[in-house]
């Protein structure tokens, strides 16, 4: 989709360029185990062991064999990063298993062979952001994560005390991430995230969100789920890359391990250099990766949903249809799959004609959609399916629950947010089922943990 300012649409680097890059193999990982847990002589074990790629395209032949596949290059981690000397790549949040074997969705808790006796990690996985914890303890791939690496007390420490020489450095990977110098100076940008600022961005983090790449720093959207994508129309919160094929699926997956980084929005090209959401630099994923991520994500199904069809959920149904909430959230998606406009967006002539547009704003914060490199000046029309395993509702994932987002006092001068609301007071947009009674607003929530 074209940006709203459409002379800085991204310009990405042509086909020949892309293809000119080598093709990442990818290999065996081994696990990690947490500290006290390993097997004796493990990592003796794994220096003696040879370099083995994993992903095979000659001994693929059934689709169950793709979509096999496709989990390895969901699971693969394409940037590499030395071995800490000591502890974790990233603080692990999560028990270990009962063998004492780490999470192994969170970056930097596989050890990657790619050279006999050479032991690294990697960061960026699709698994990273995209598996969720389930109640019972267990993983579900593709659905949103919800895992907040930042904001334990020793990282808000950290910011707090953070020195003025490793703050620039930090503010200059931001501007590479997030910078938009046709909203905001680069010197703008600096003077406005001071120490303060930045200790309590750290603050502010919180699980099902992430600040990725070419978004705001201030207003990170929500992880989105990857179950049923298959029937979504438009990616990302703002519309960003439209879905009509697994070829535009995968494009987007490329785009998002630093495609996007390297191109030029006008005279703007973030960098030149690989960043913390890319890819290693010089590498791509092969057409067969990405045809087998397709085939594994477009296969992924939800769990089964504990929540009963019963009296009170019925009754919430009924009070989903006299509101006409059908309208945008249409059954049996429960989206309309339309954008709709960012507060102060019109949409232009030619994209009236040839995207599916519902001109109305719901009056939605527009700084995804206006003020970052992914702002198309429209937001999508989420899909409710699945909302019970879900949390940090809004696209920016500014309220953790359905209760808090139906709540009436969220859109009130004075409300303390329970979740990532950068701003204080009222959490703007989507005012419908505010007006609700006690009695029907718990129906309709019930109604909706049951889709």
């Amino acid at each position: 989709m074209p940006l709203a300012q459409r002379d800085r649409s991204p310009r990405h680097l042509s086909a020949e360029a892309y293809y000119a890059l080598k093709v990442r193999p990818i290999y065996r990982t081994y696990p990690i185990y947490a500290p006290g847990r390993e097997p004796a002589g493990y990592l003796e074990w794994l220096k003696q062991r040879e370099p083995e790629v994993v992903f095979d395209p000659a001994k693929l032949k059934t689709k169950q064999d793709w979509i096999e596949a496709g989990k390895l290059v969901f699971e693969h981690e394409p940037l590499m990063v030395p071995l800490p000397e000591k502890g974790l790549f990233f603080p692990t949040p999560l028990p270990p298993s009962p063998e004492g074997v780490l999470p192994p969705f969170i970056p930097g808790n596989r050890y990657i062979i790619r050279k006999k006796g050479v032991l690294e990690v990697g960061i960026n996985s699709c698994a990273g952001c995209h598996t969720r914890v389930m109640p019972d303890g267990s993983y579900l791939p593709g659905a949103q994560g919800a895992v907040d690496f930042r904001s334990d007390e020793a990282a808000i420490q950290r910011a707090r005390e953070i020195t003025p020489e490793r703050l620039k450095r930090r503010l200059e990977t931001r501007w590479i991430l997030y910078g938009v110098p046709w909203v905001e100076s680069k010197e703008e940008f600096f003077a406005q995230m001071t120490k303060e600022e930045y200790a309590r961005d750290v603050a502010a983090a919180h699980r099902g969100t992430i600040a990725r790449q070419g978004t705001s720093v201030s207003h990170g959207p929500h992880i989105p789920s990857l179950i049923g994508l298959k029937d979504v129309r438009y990616l990302d919160s703002t519309g960003f890359a439209r879905h009509r094929s697994i070829g535009d699926l995968a494009r987007y997956a490329v785009t998002n391990q630093g495609l996007d980084t390297l191109a030029h929005y006008g005279d703007f090209q973030p960098s030149t250099e690989e960043t913390p959401f890319s890819s290693e630099k010089g590498t791509r994923y092969s057409d067969e990766q990405l045809y087998a991520l397709g085939l594994y994500i477009y296969s992924l199904t939800p769990p089964k949903n504990p929540n009963p069809v019963d009296d009170l959920a019925k009754r919430g149904q009924k009070v989903f249809t006299r509101e006409g909430c059908g309208g945008c959230h249409t059954p049996p998606l429960y989206t309309s799959n339309k954008l709709t406009l960012a507060k102060g967006f019109r949409t232009p002539a030619d994209l009236k004609k040839t995207e599916d547009i519902l001109e109305v704003s719901v009056g939605t914060d527009a700084t995804l959609a206006l003020r970052s490199r992914r702002g198309t000046g429209f937001y999508k029309i989420p899909s409710l399916r699945g909302v019970w395993y879900r949390n940090a509702f809004g696209h920016g994932g500014w309220v953790d629950t359905l209760e808090e987002w139906f709540d009436p006092a969220r859109v009130k001068n004075d409300y303390v947010p329970k979740n990532y609301w950068m701003k204080p007071g009222a959490v703007e947009g989507h005012e419908f089922g505010l007006k609700l009674s006690d009695e029907e607003r718990r129906a309709l929530i019930a109604f909706l943990k049951t889709l």
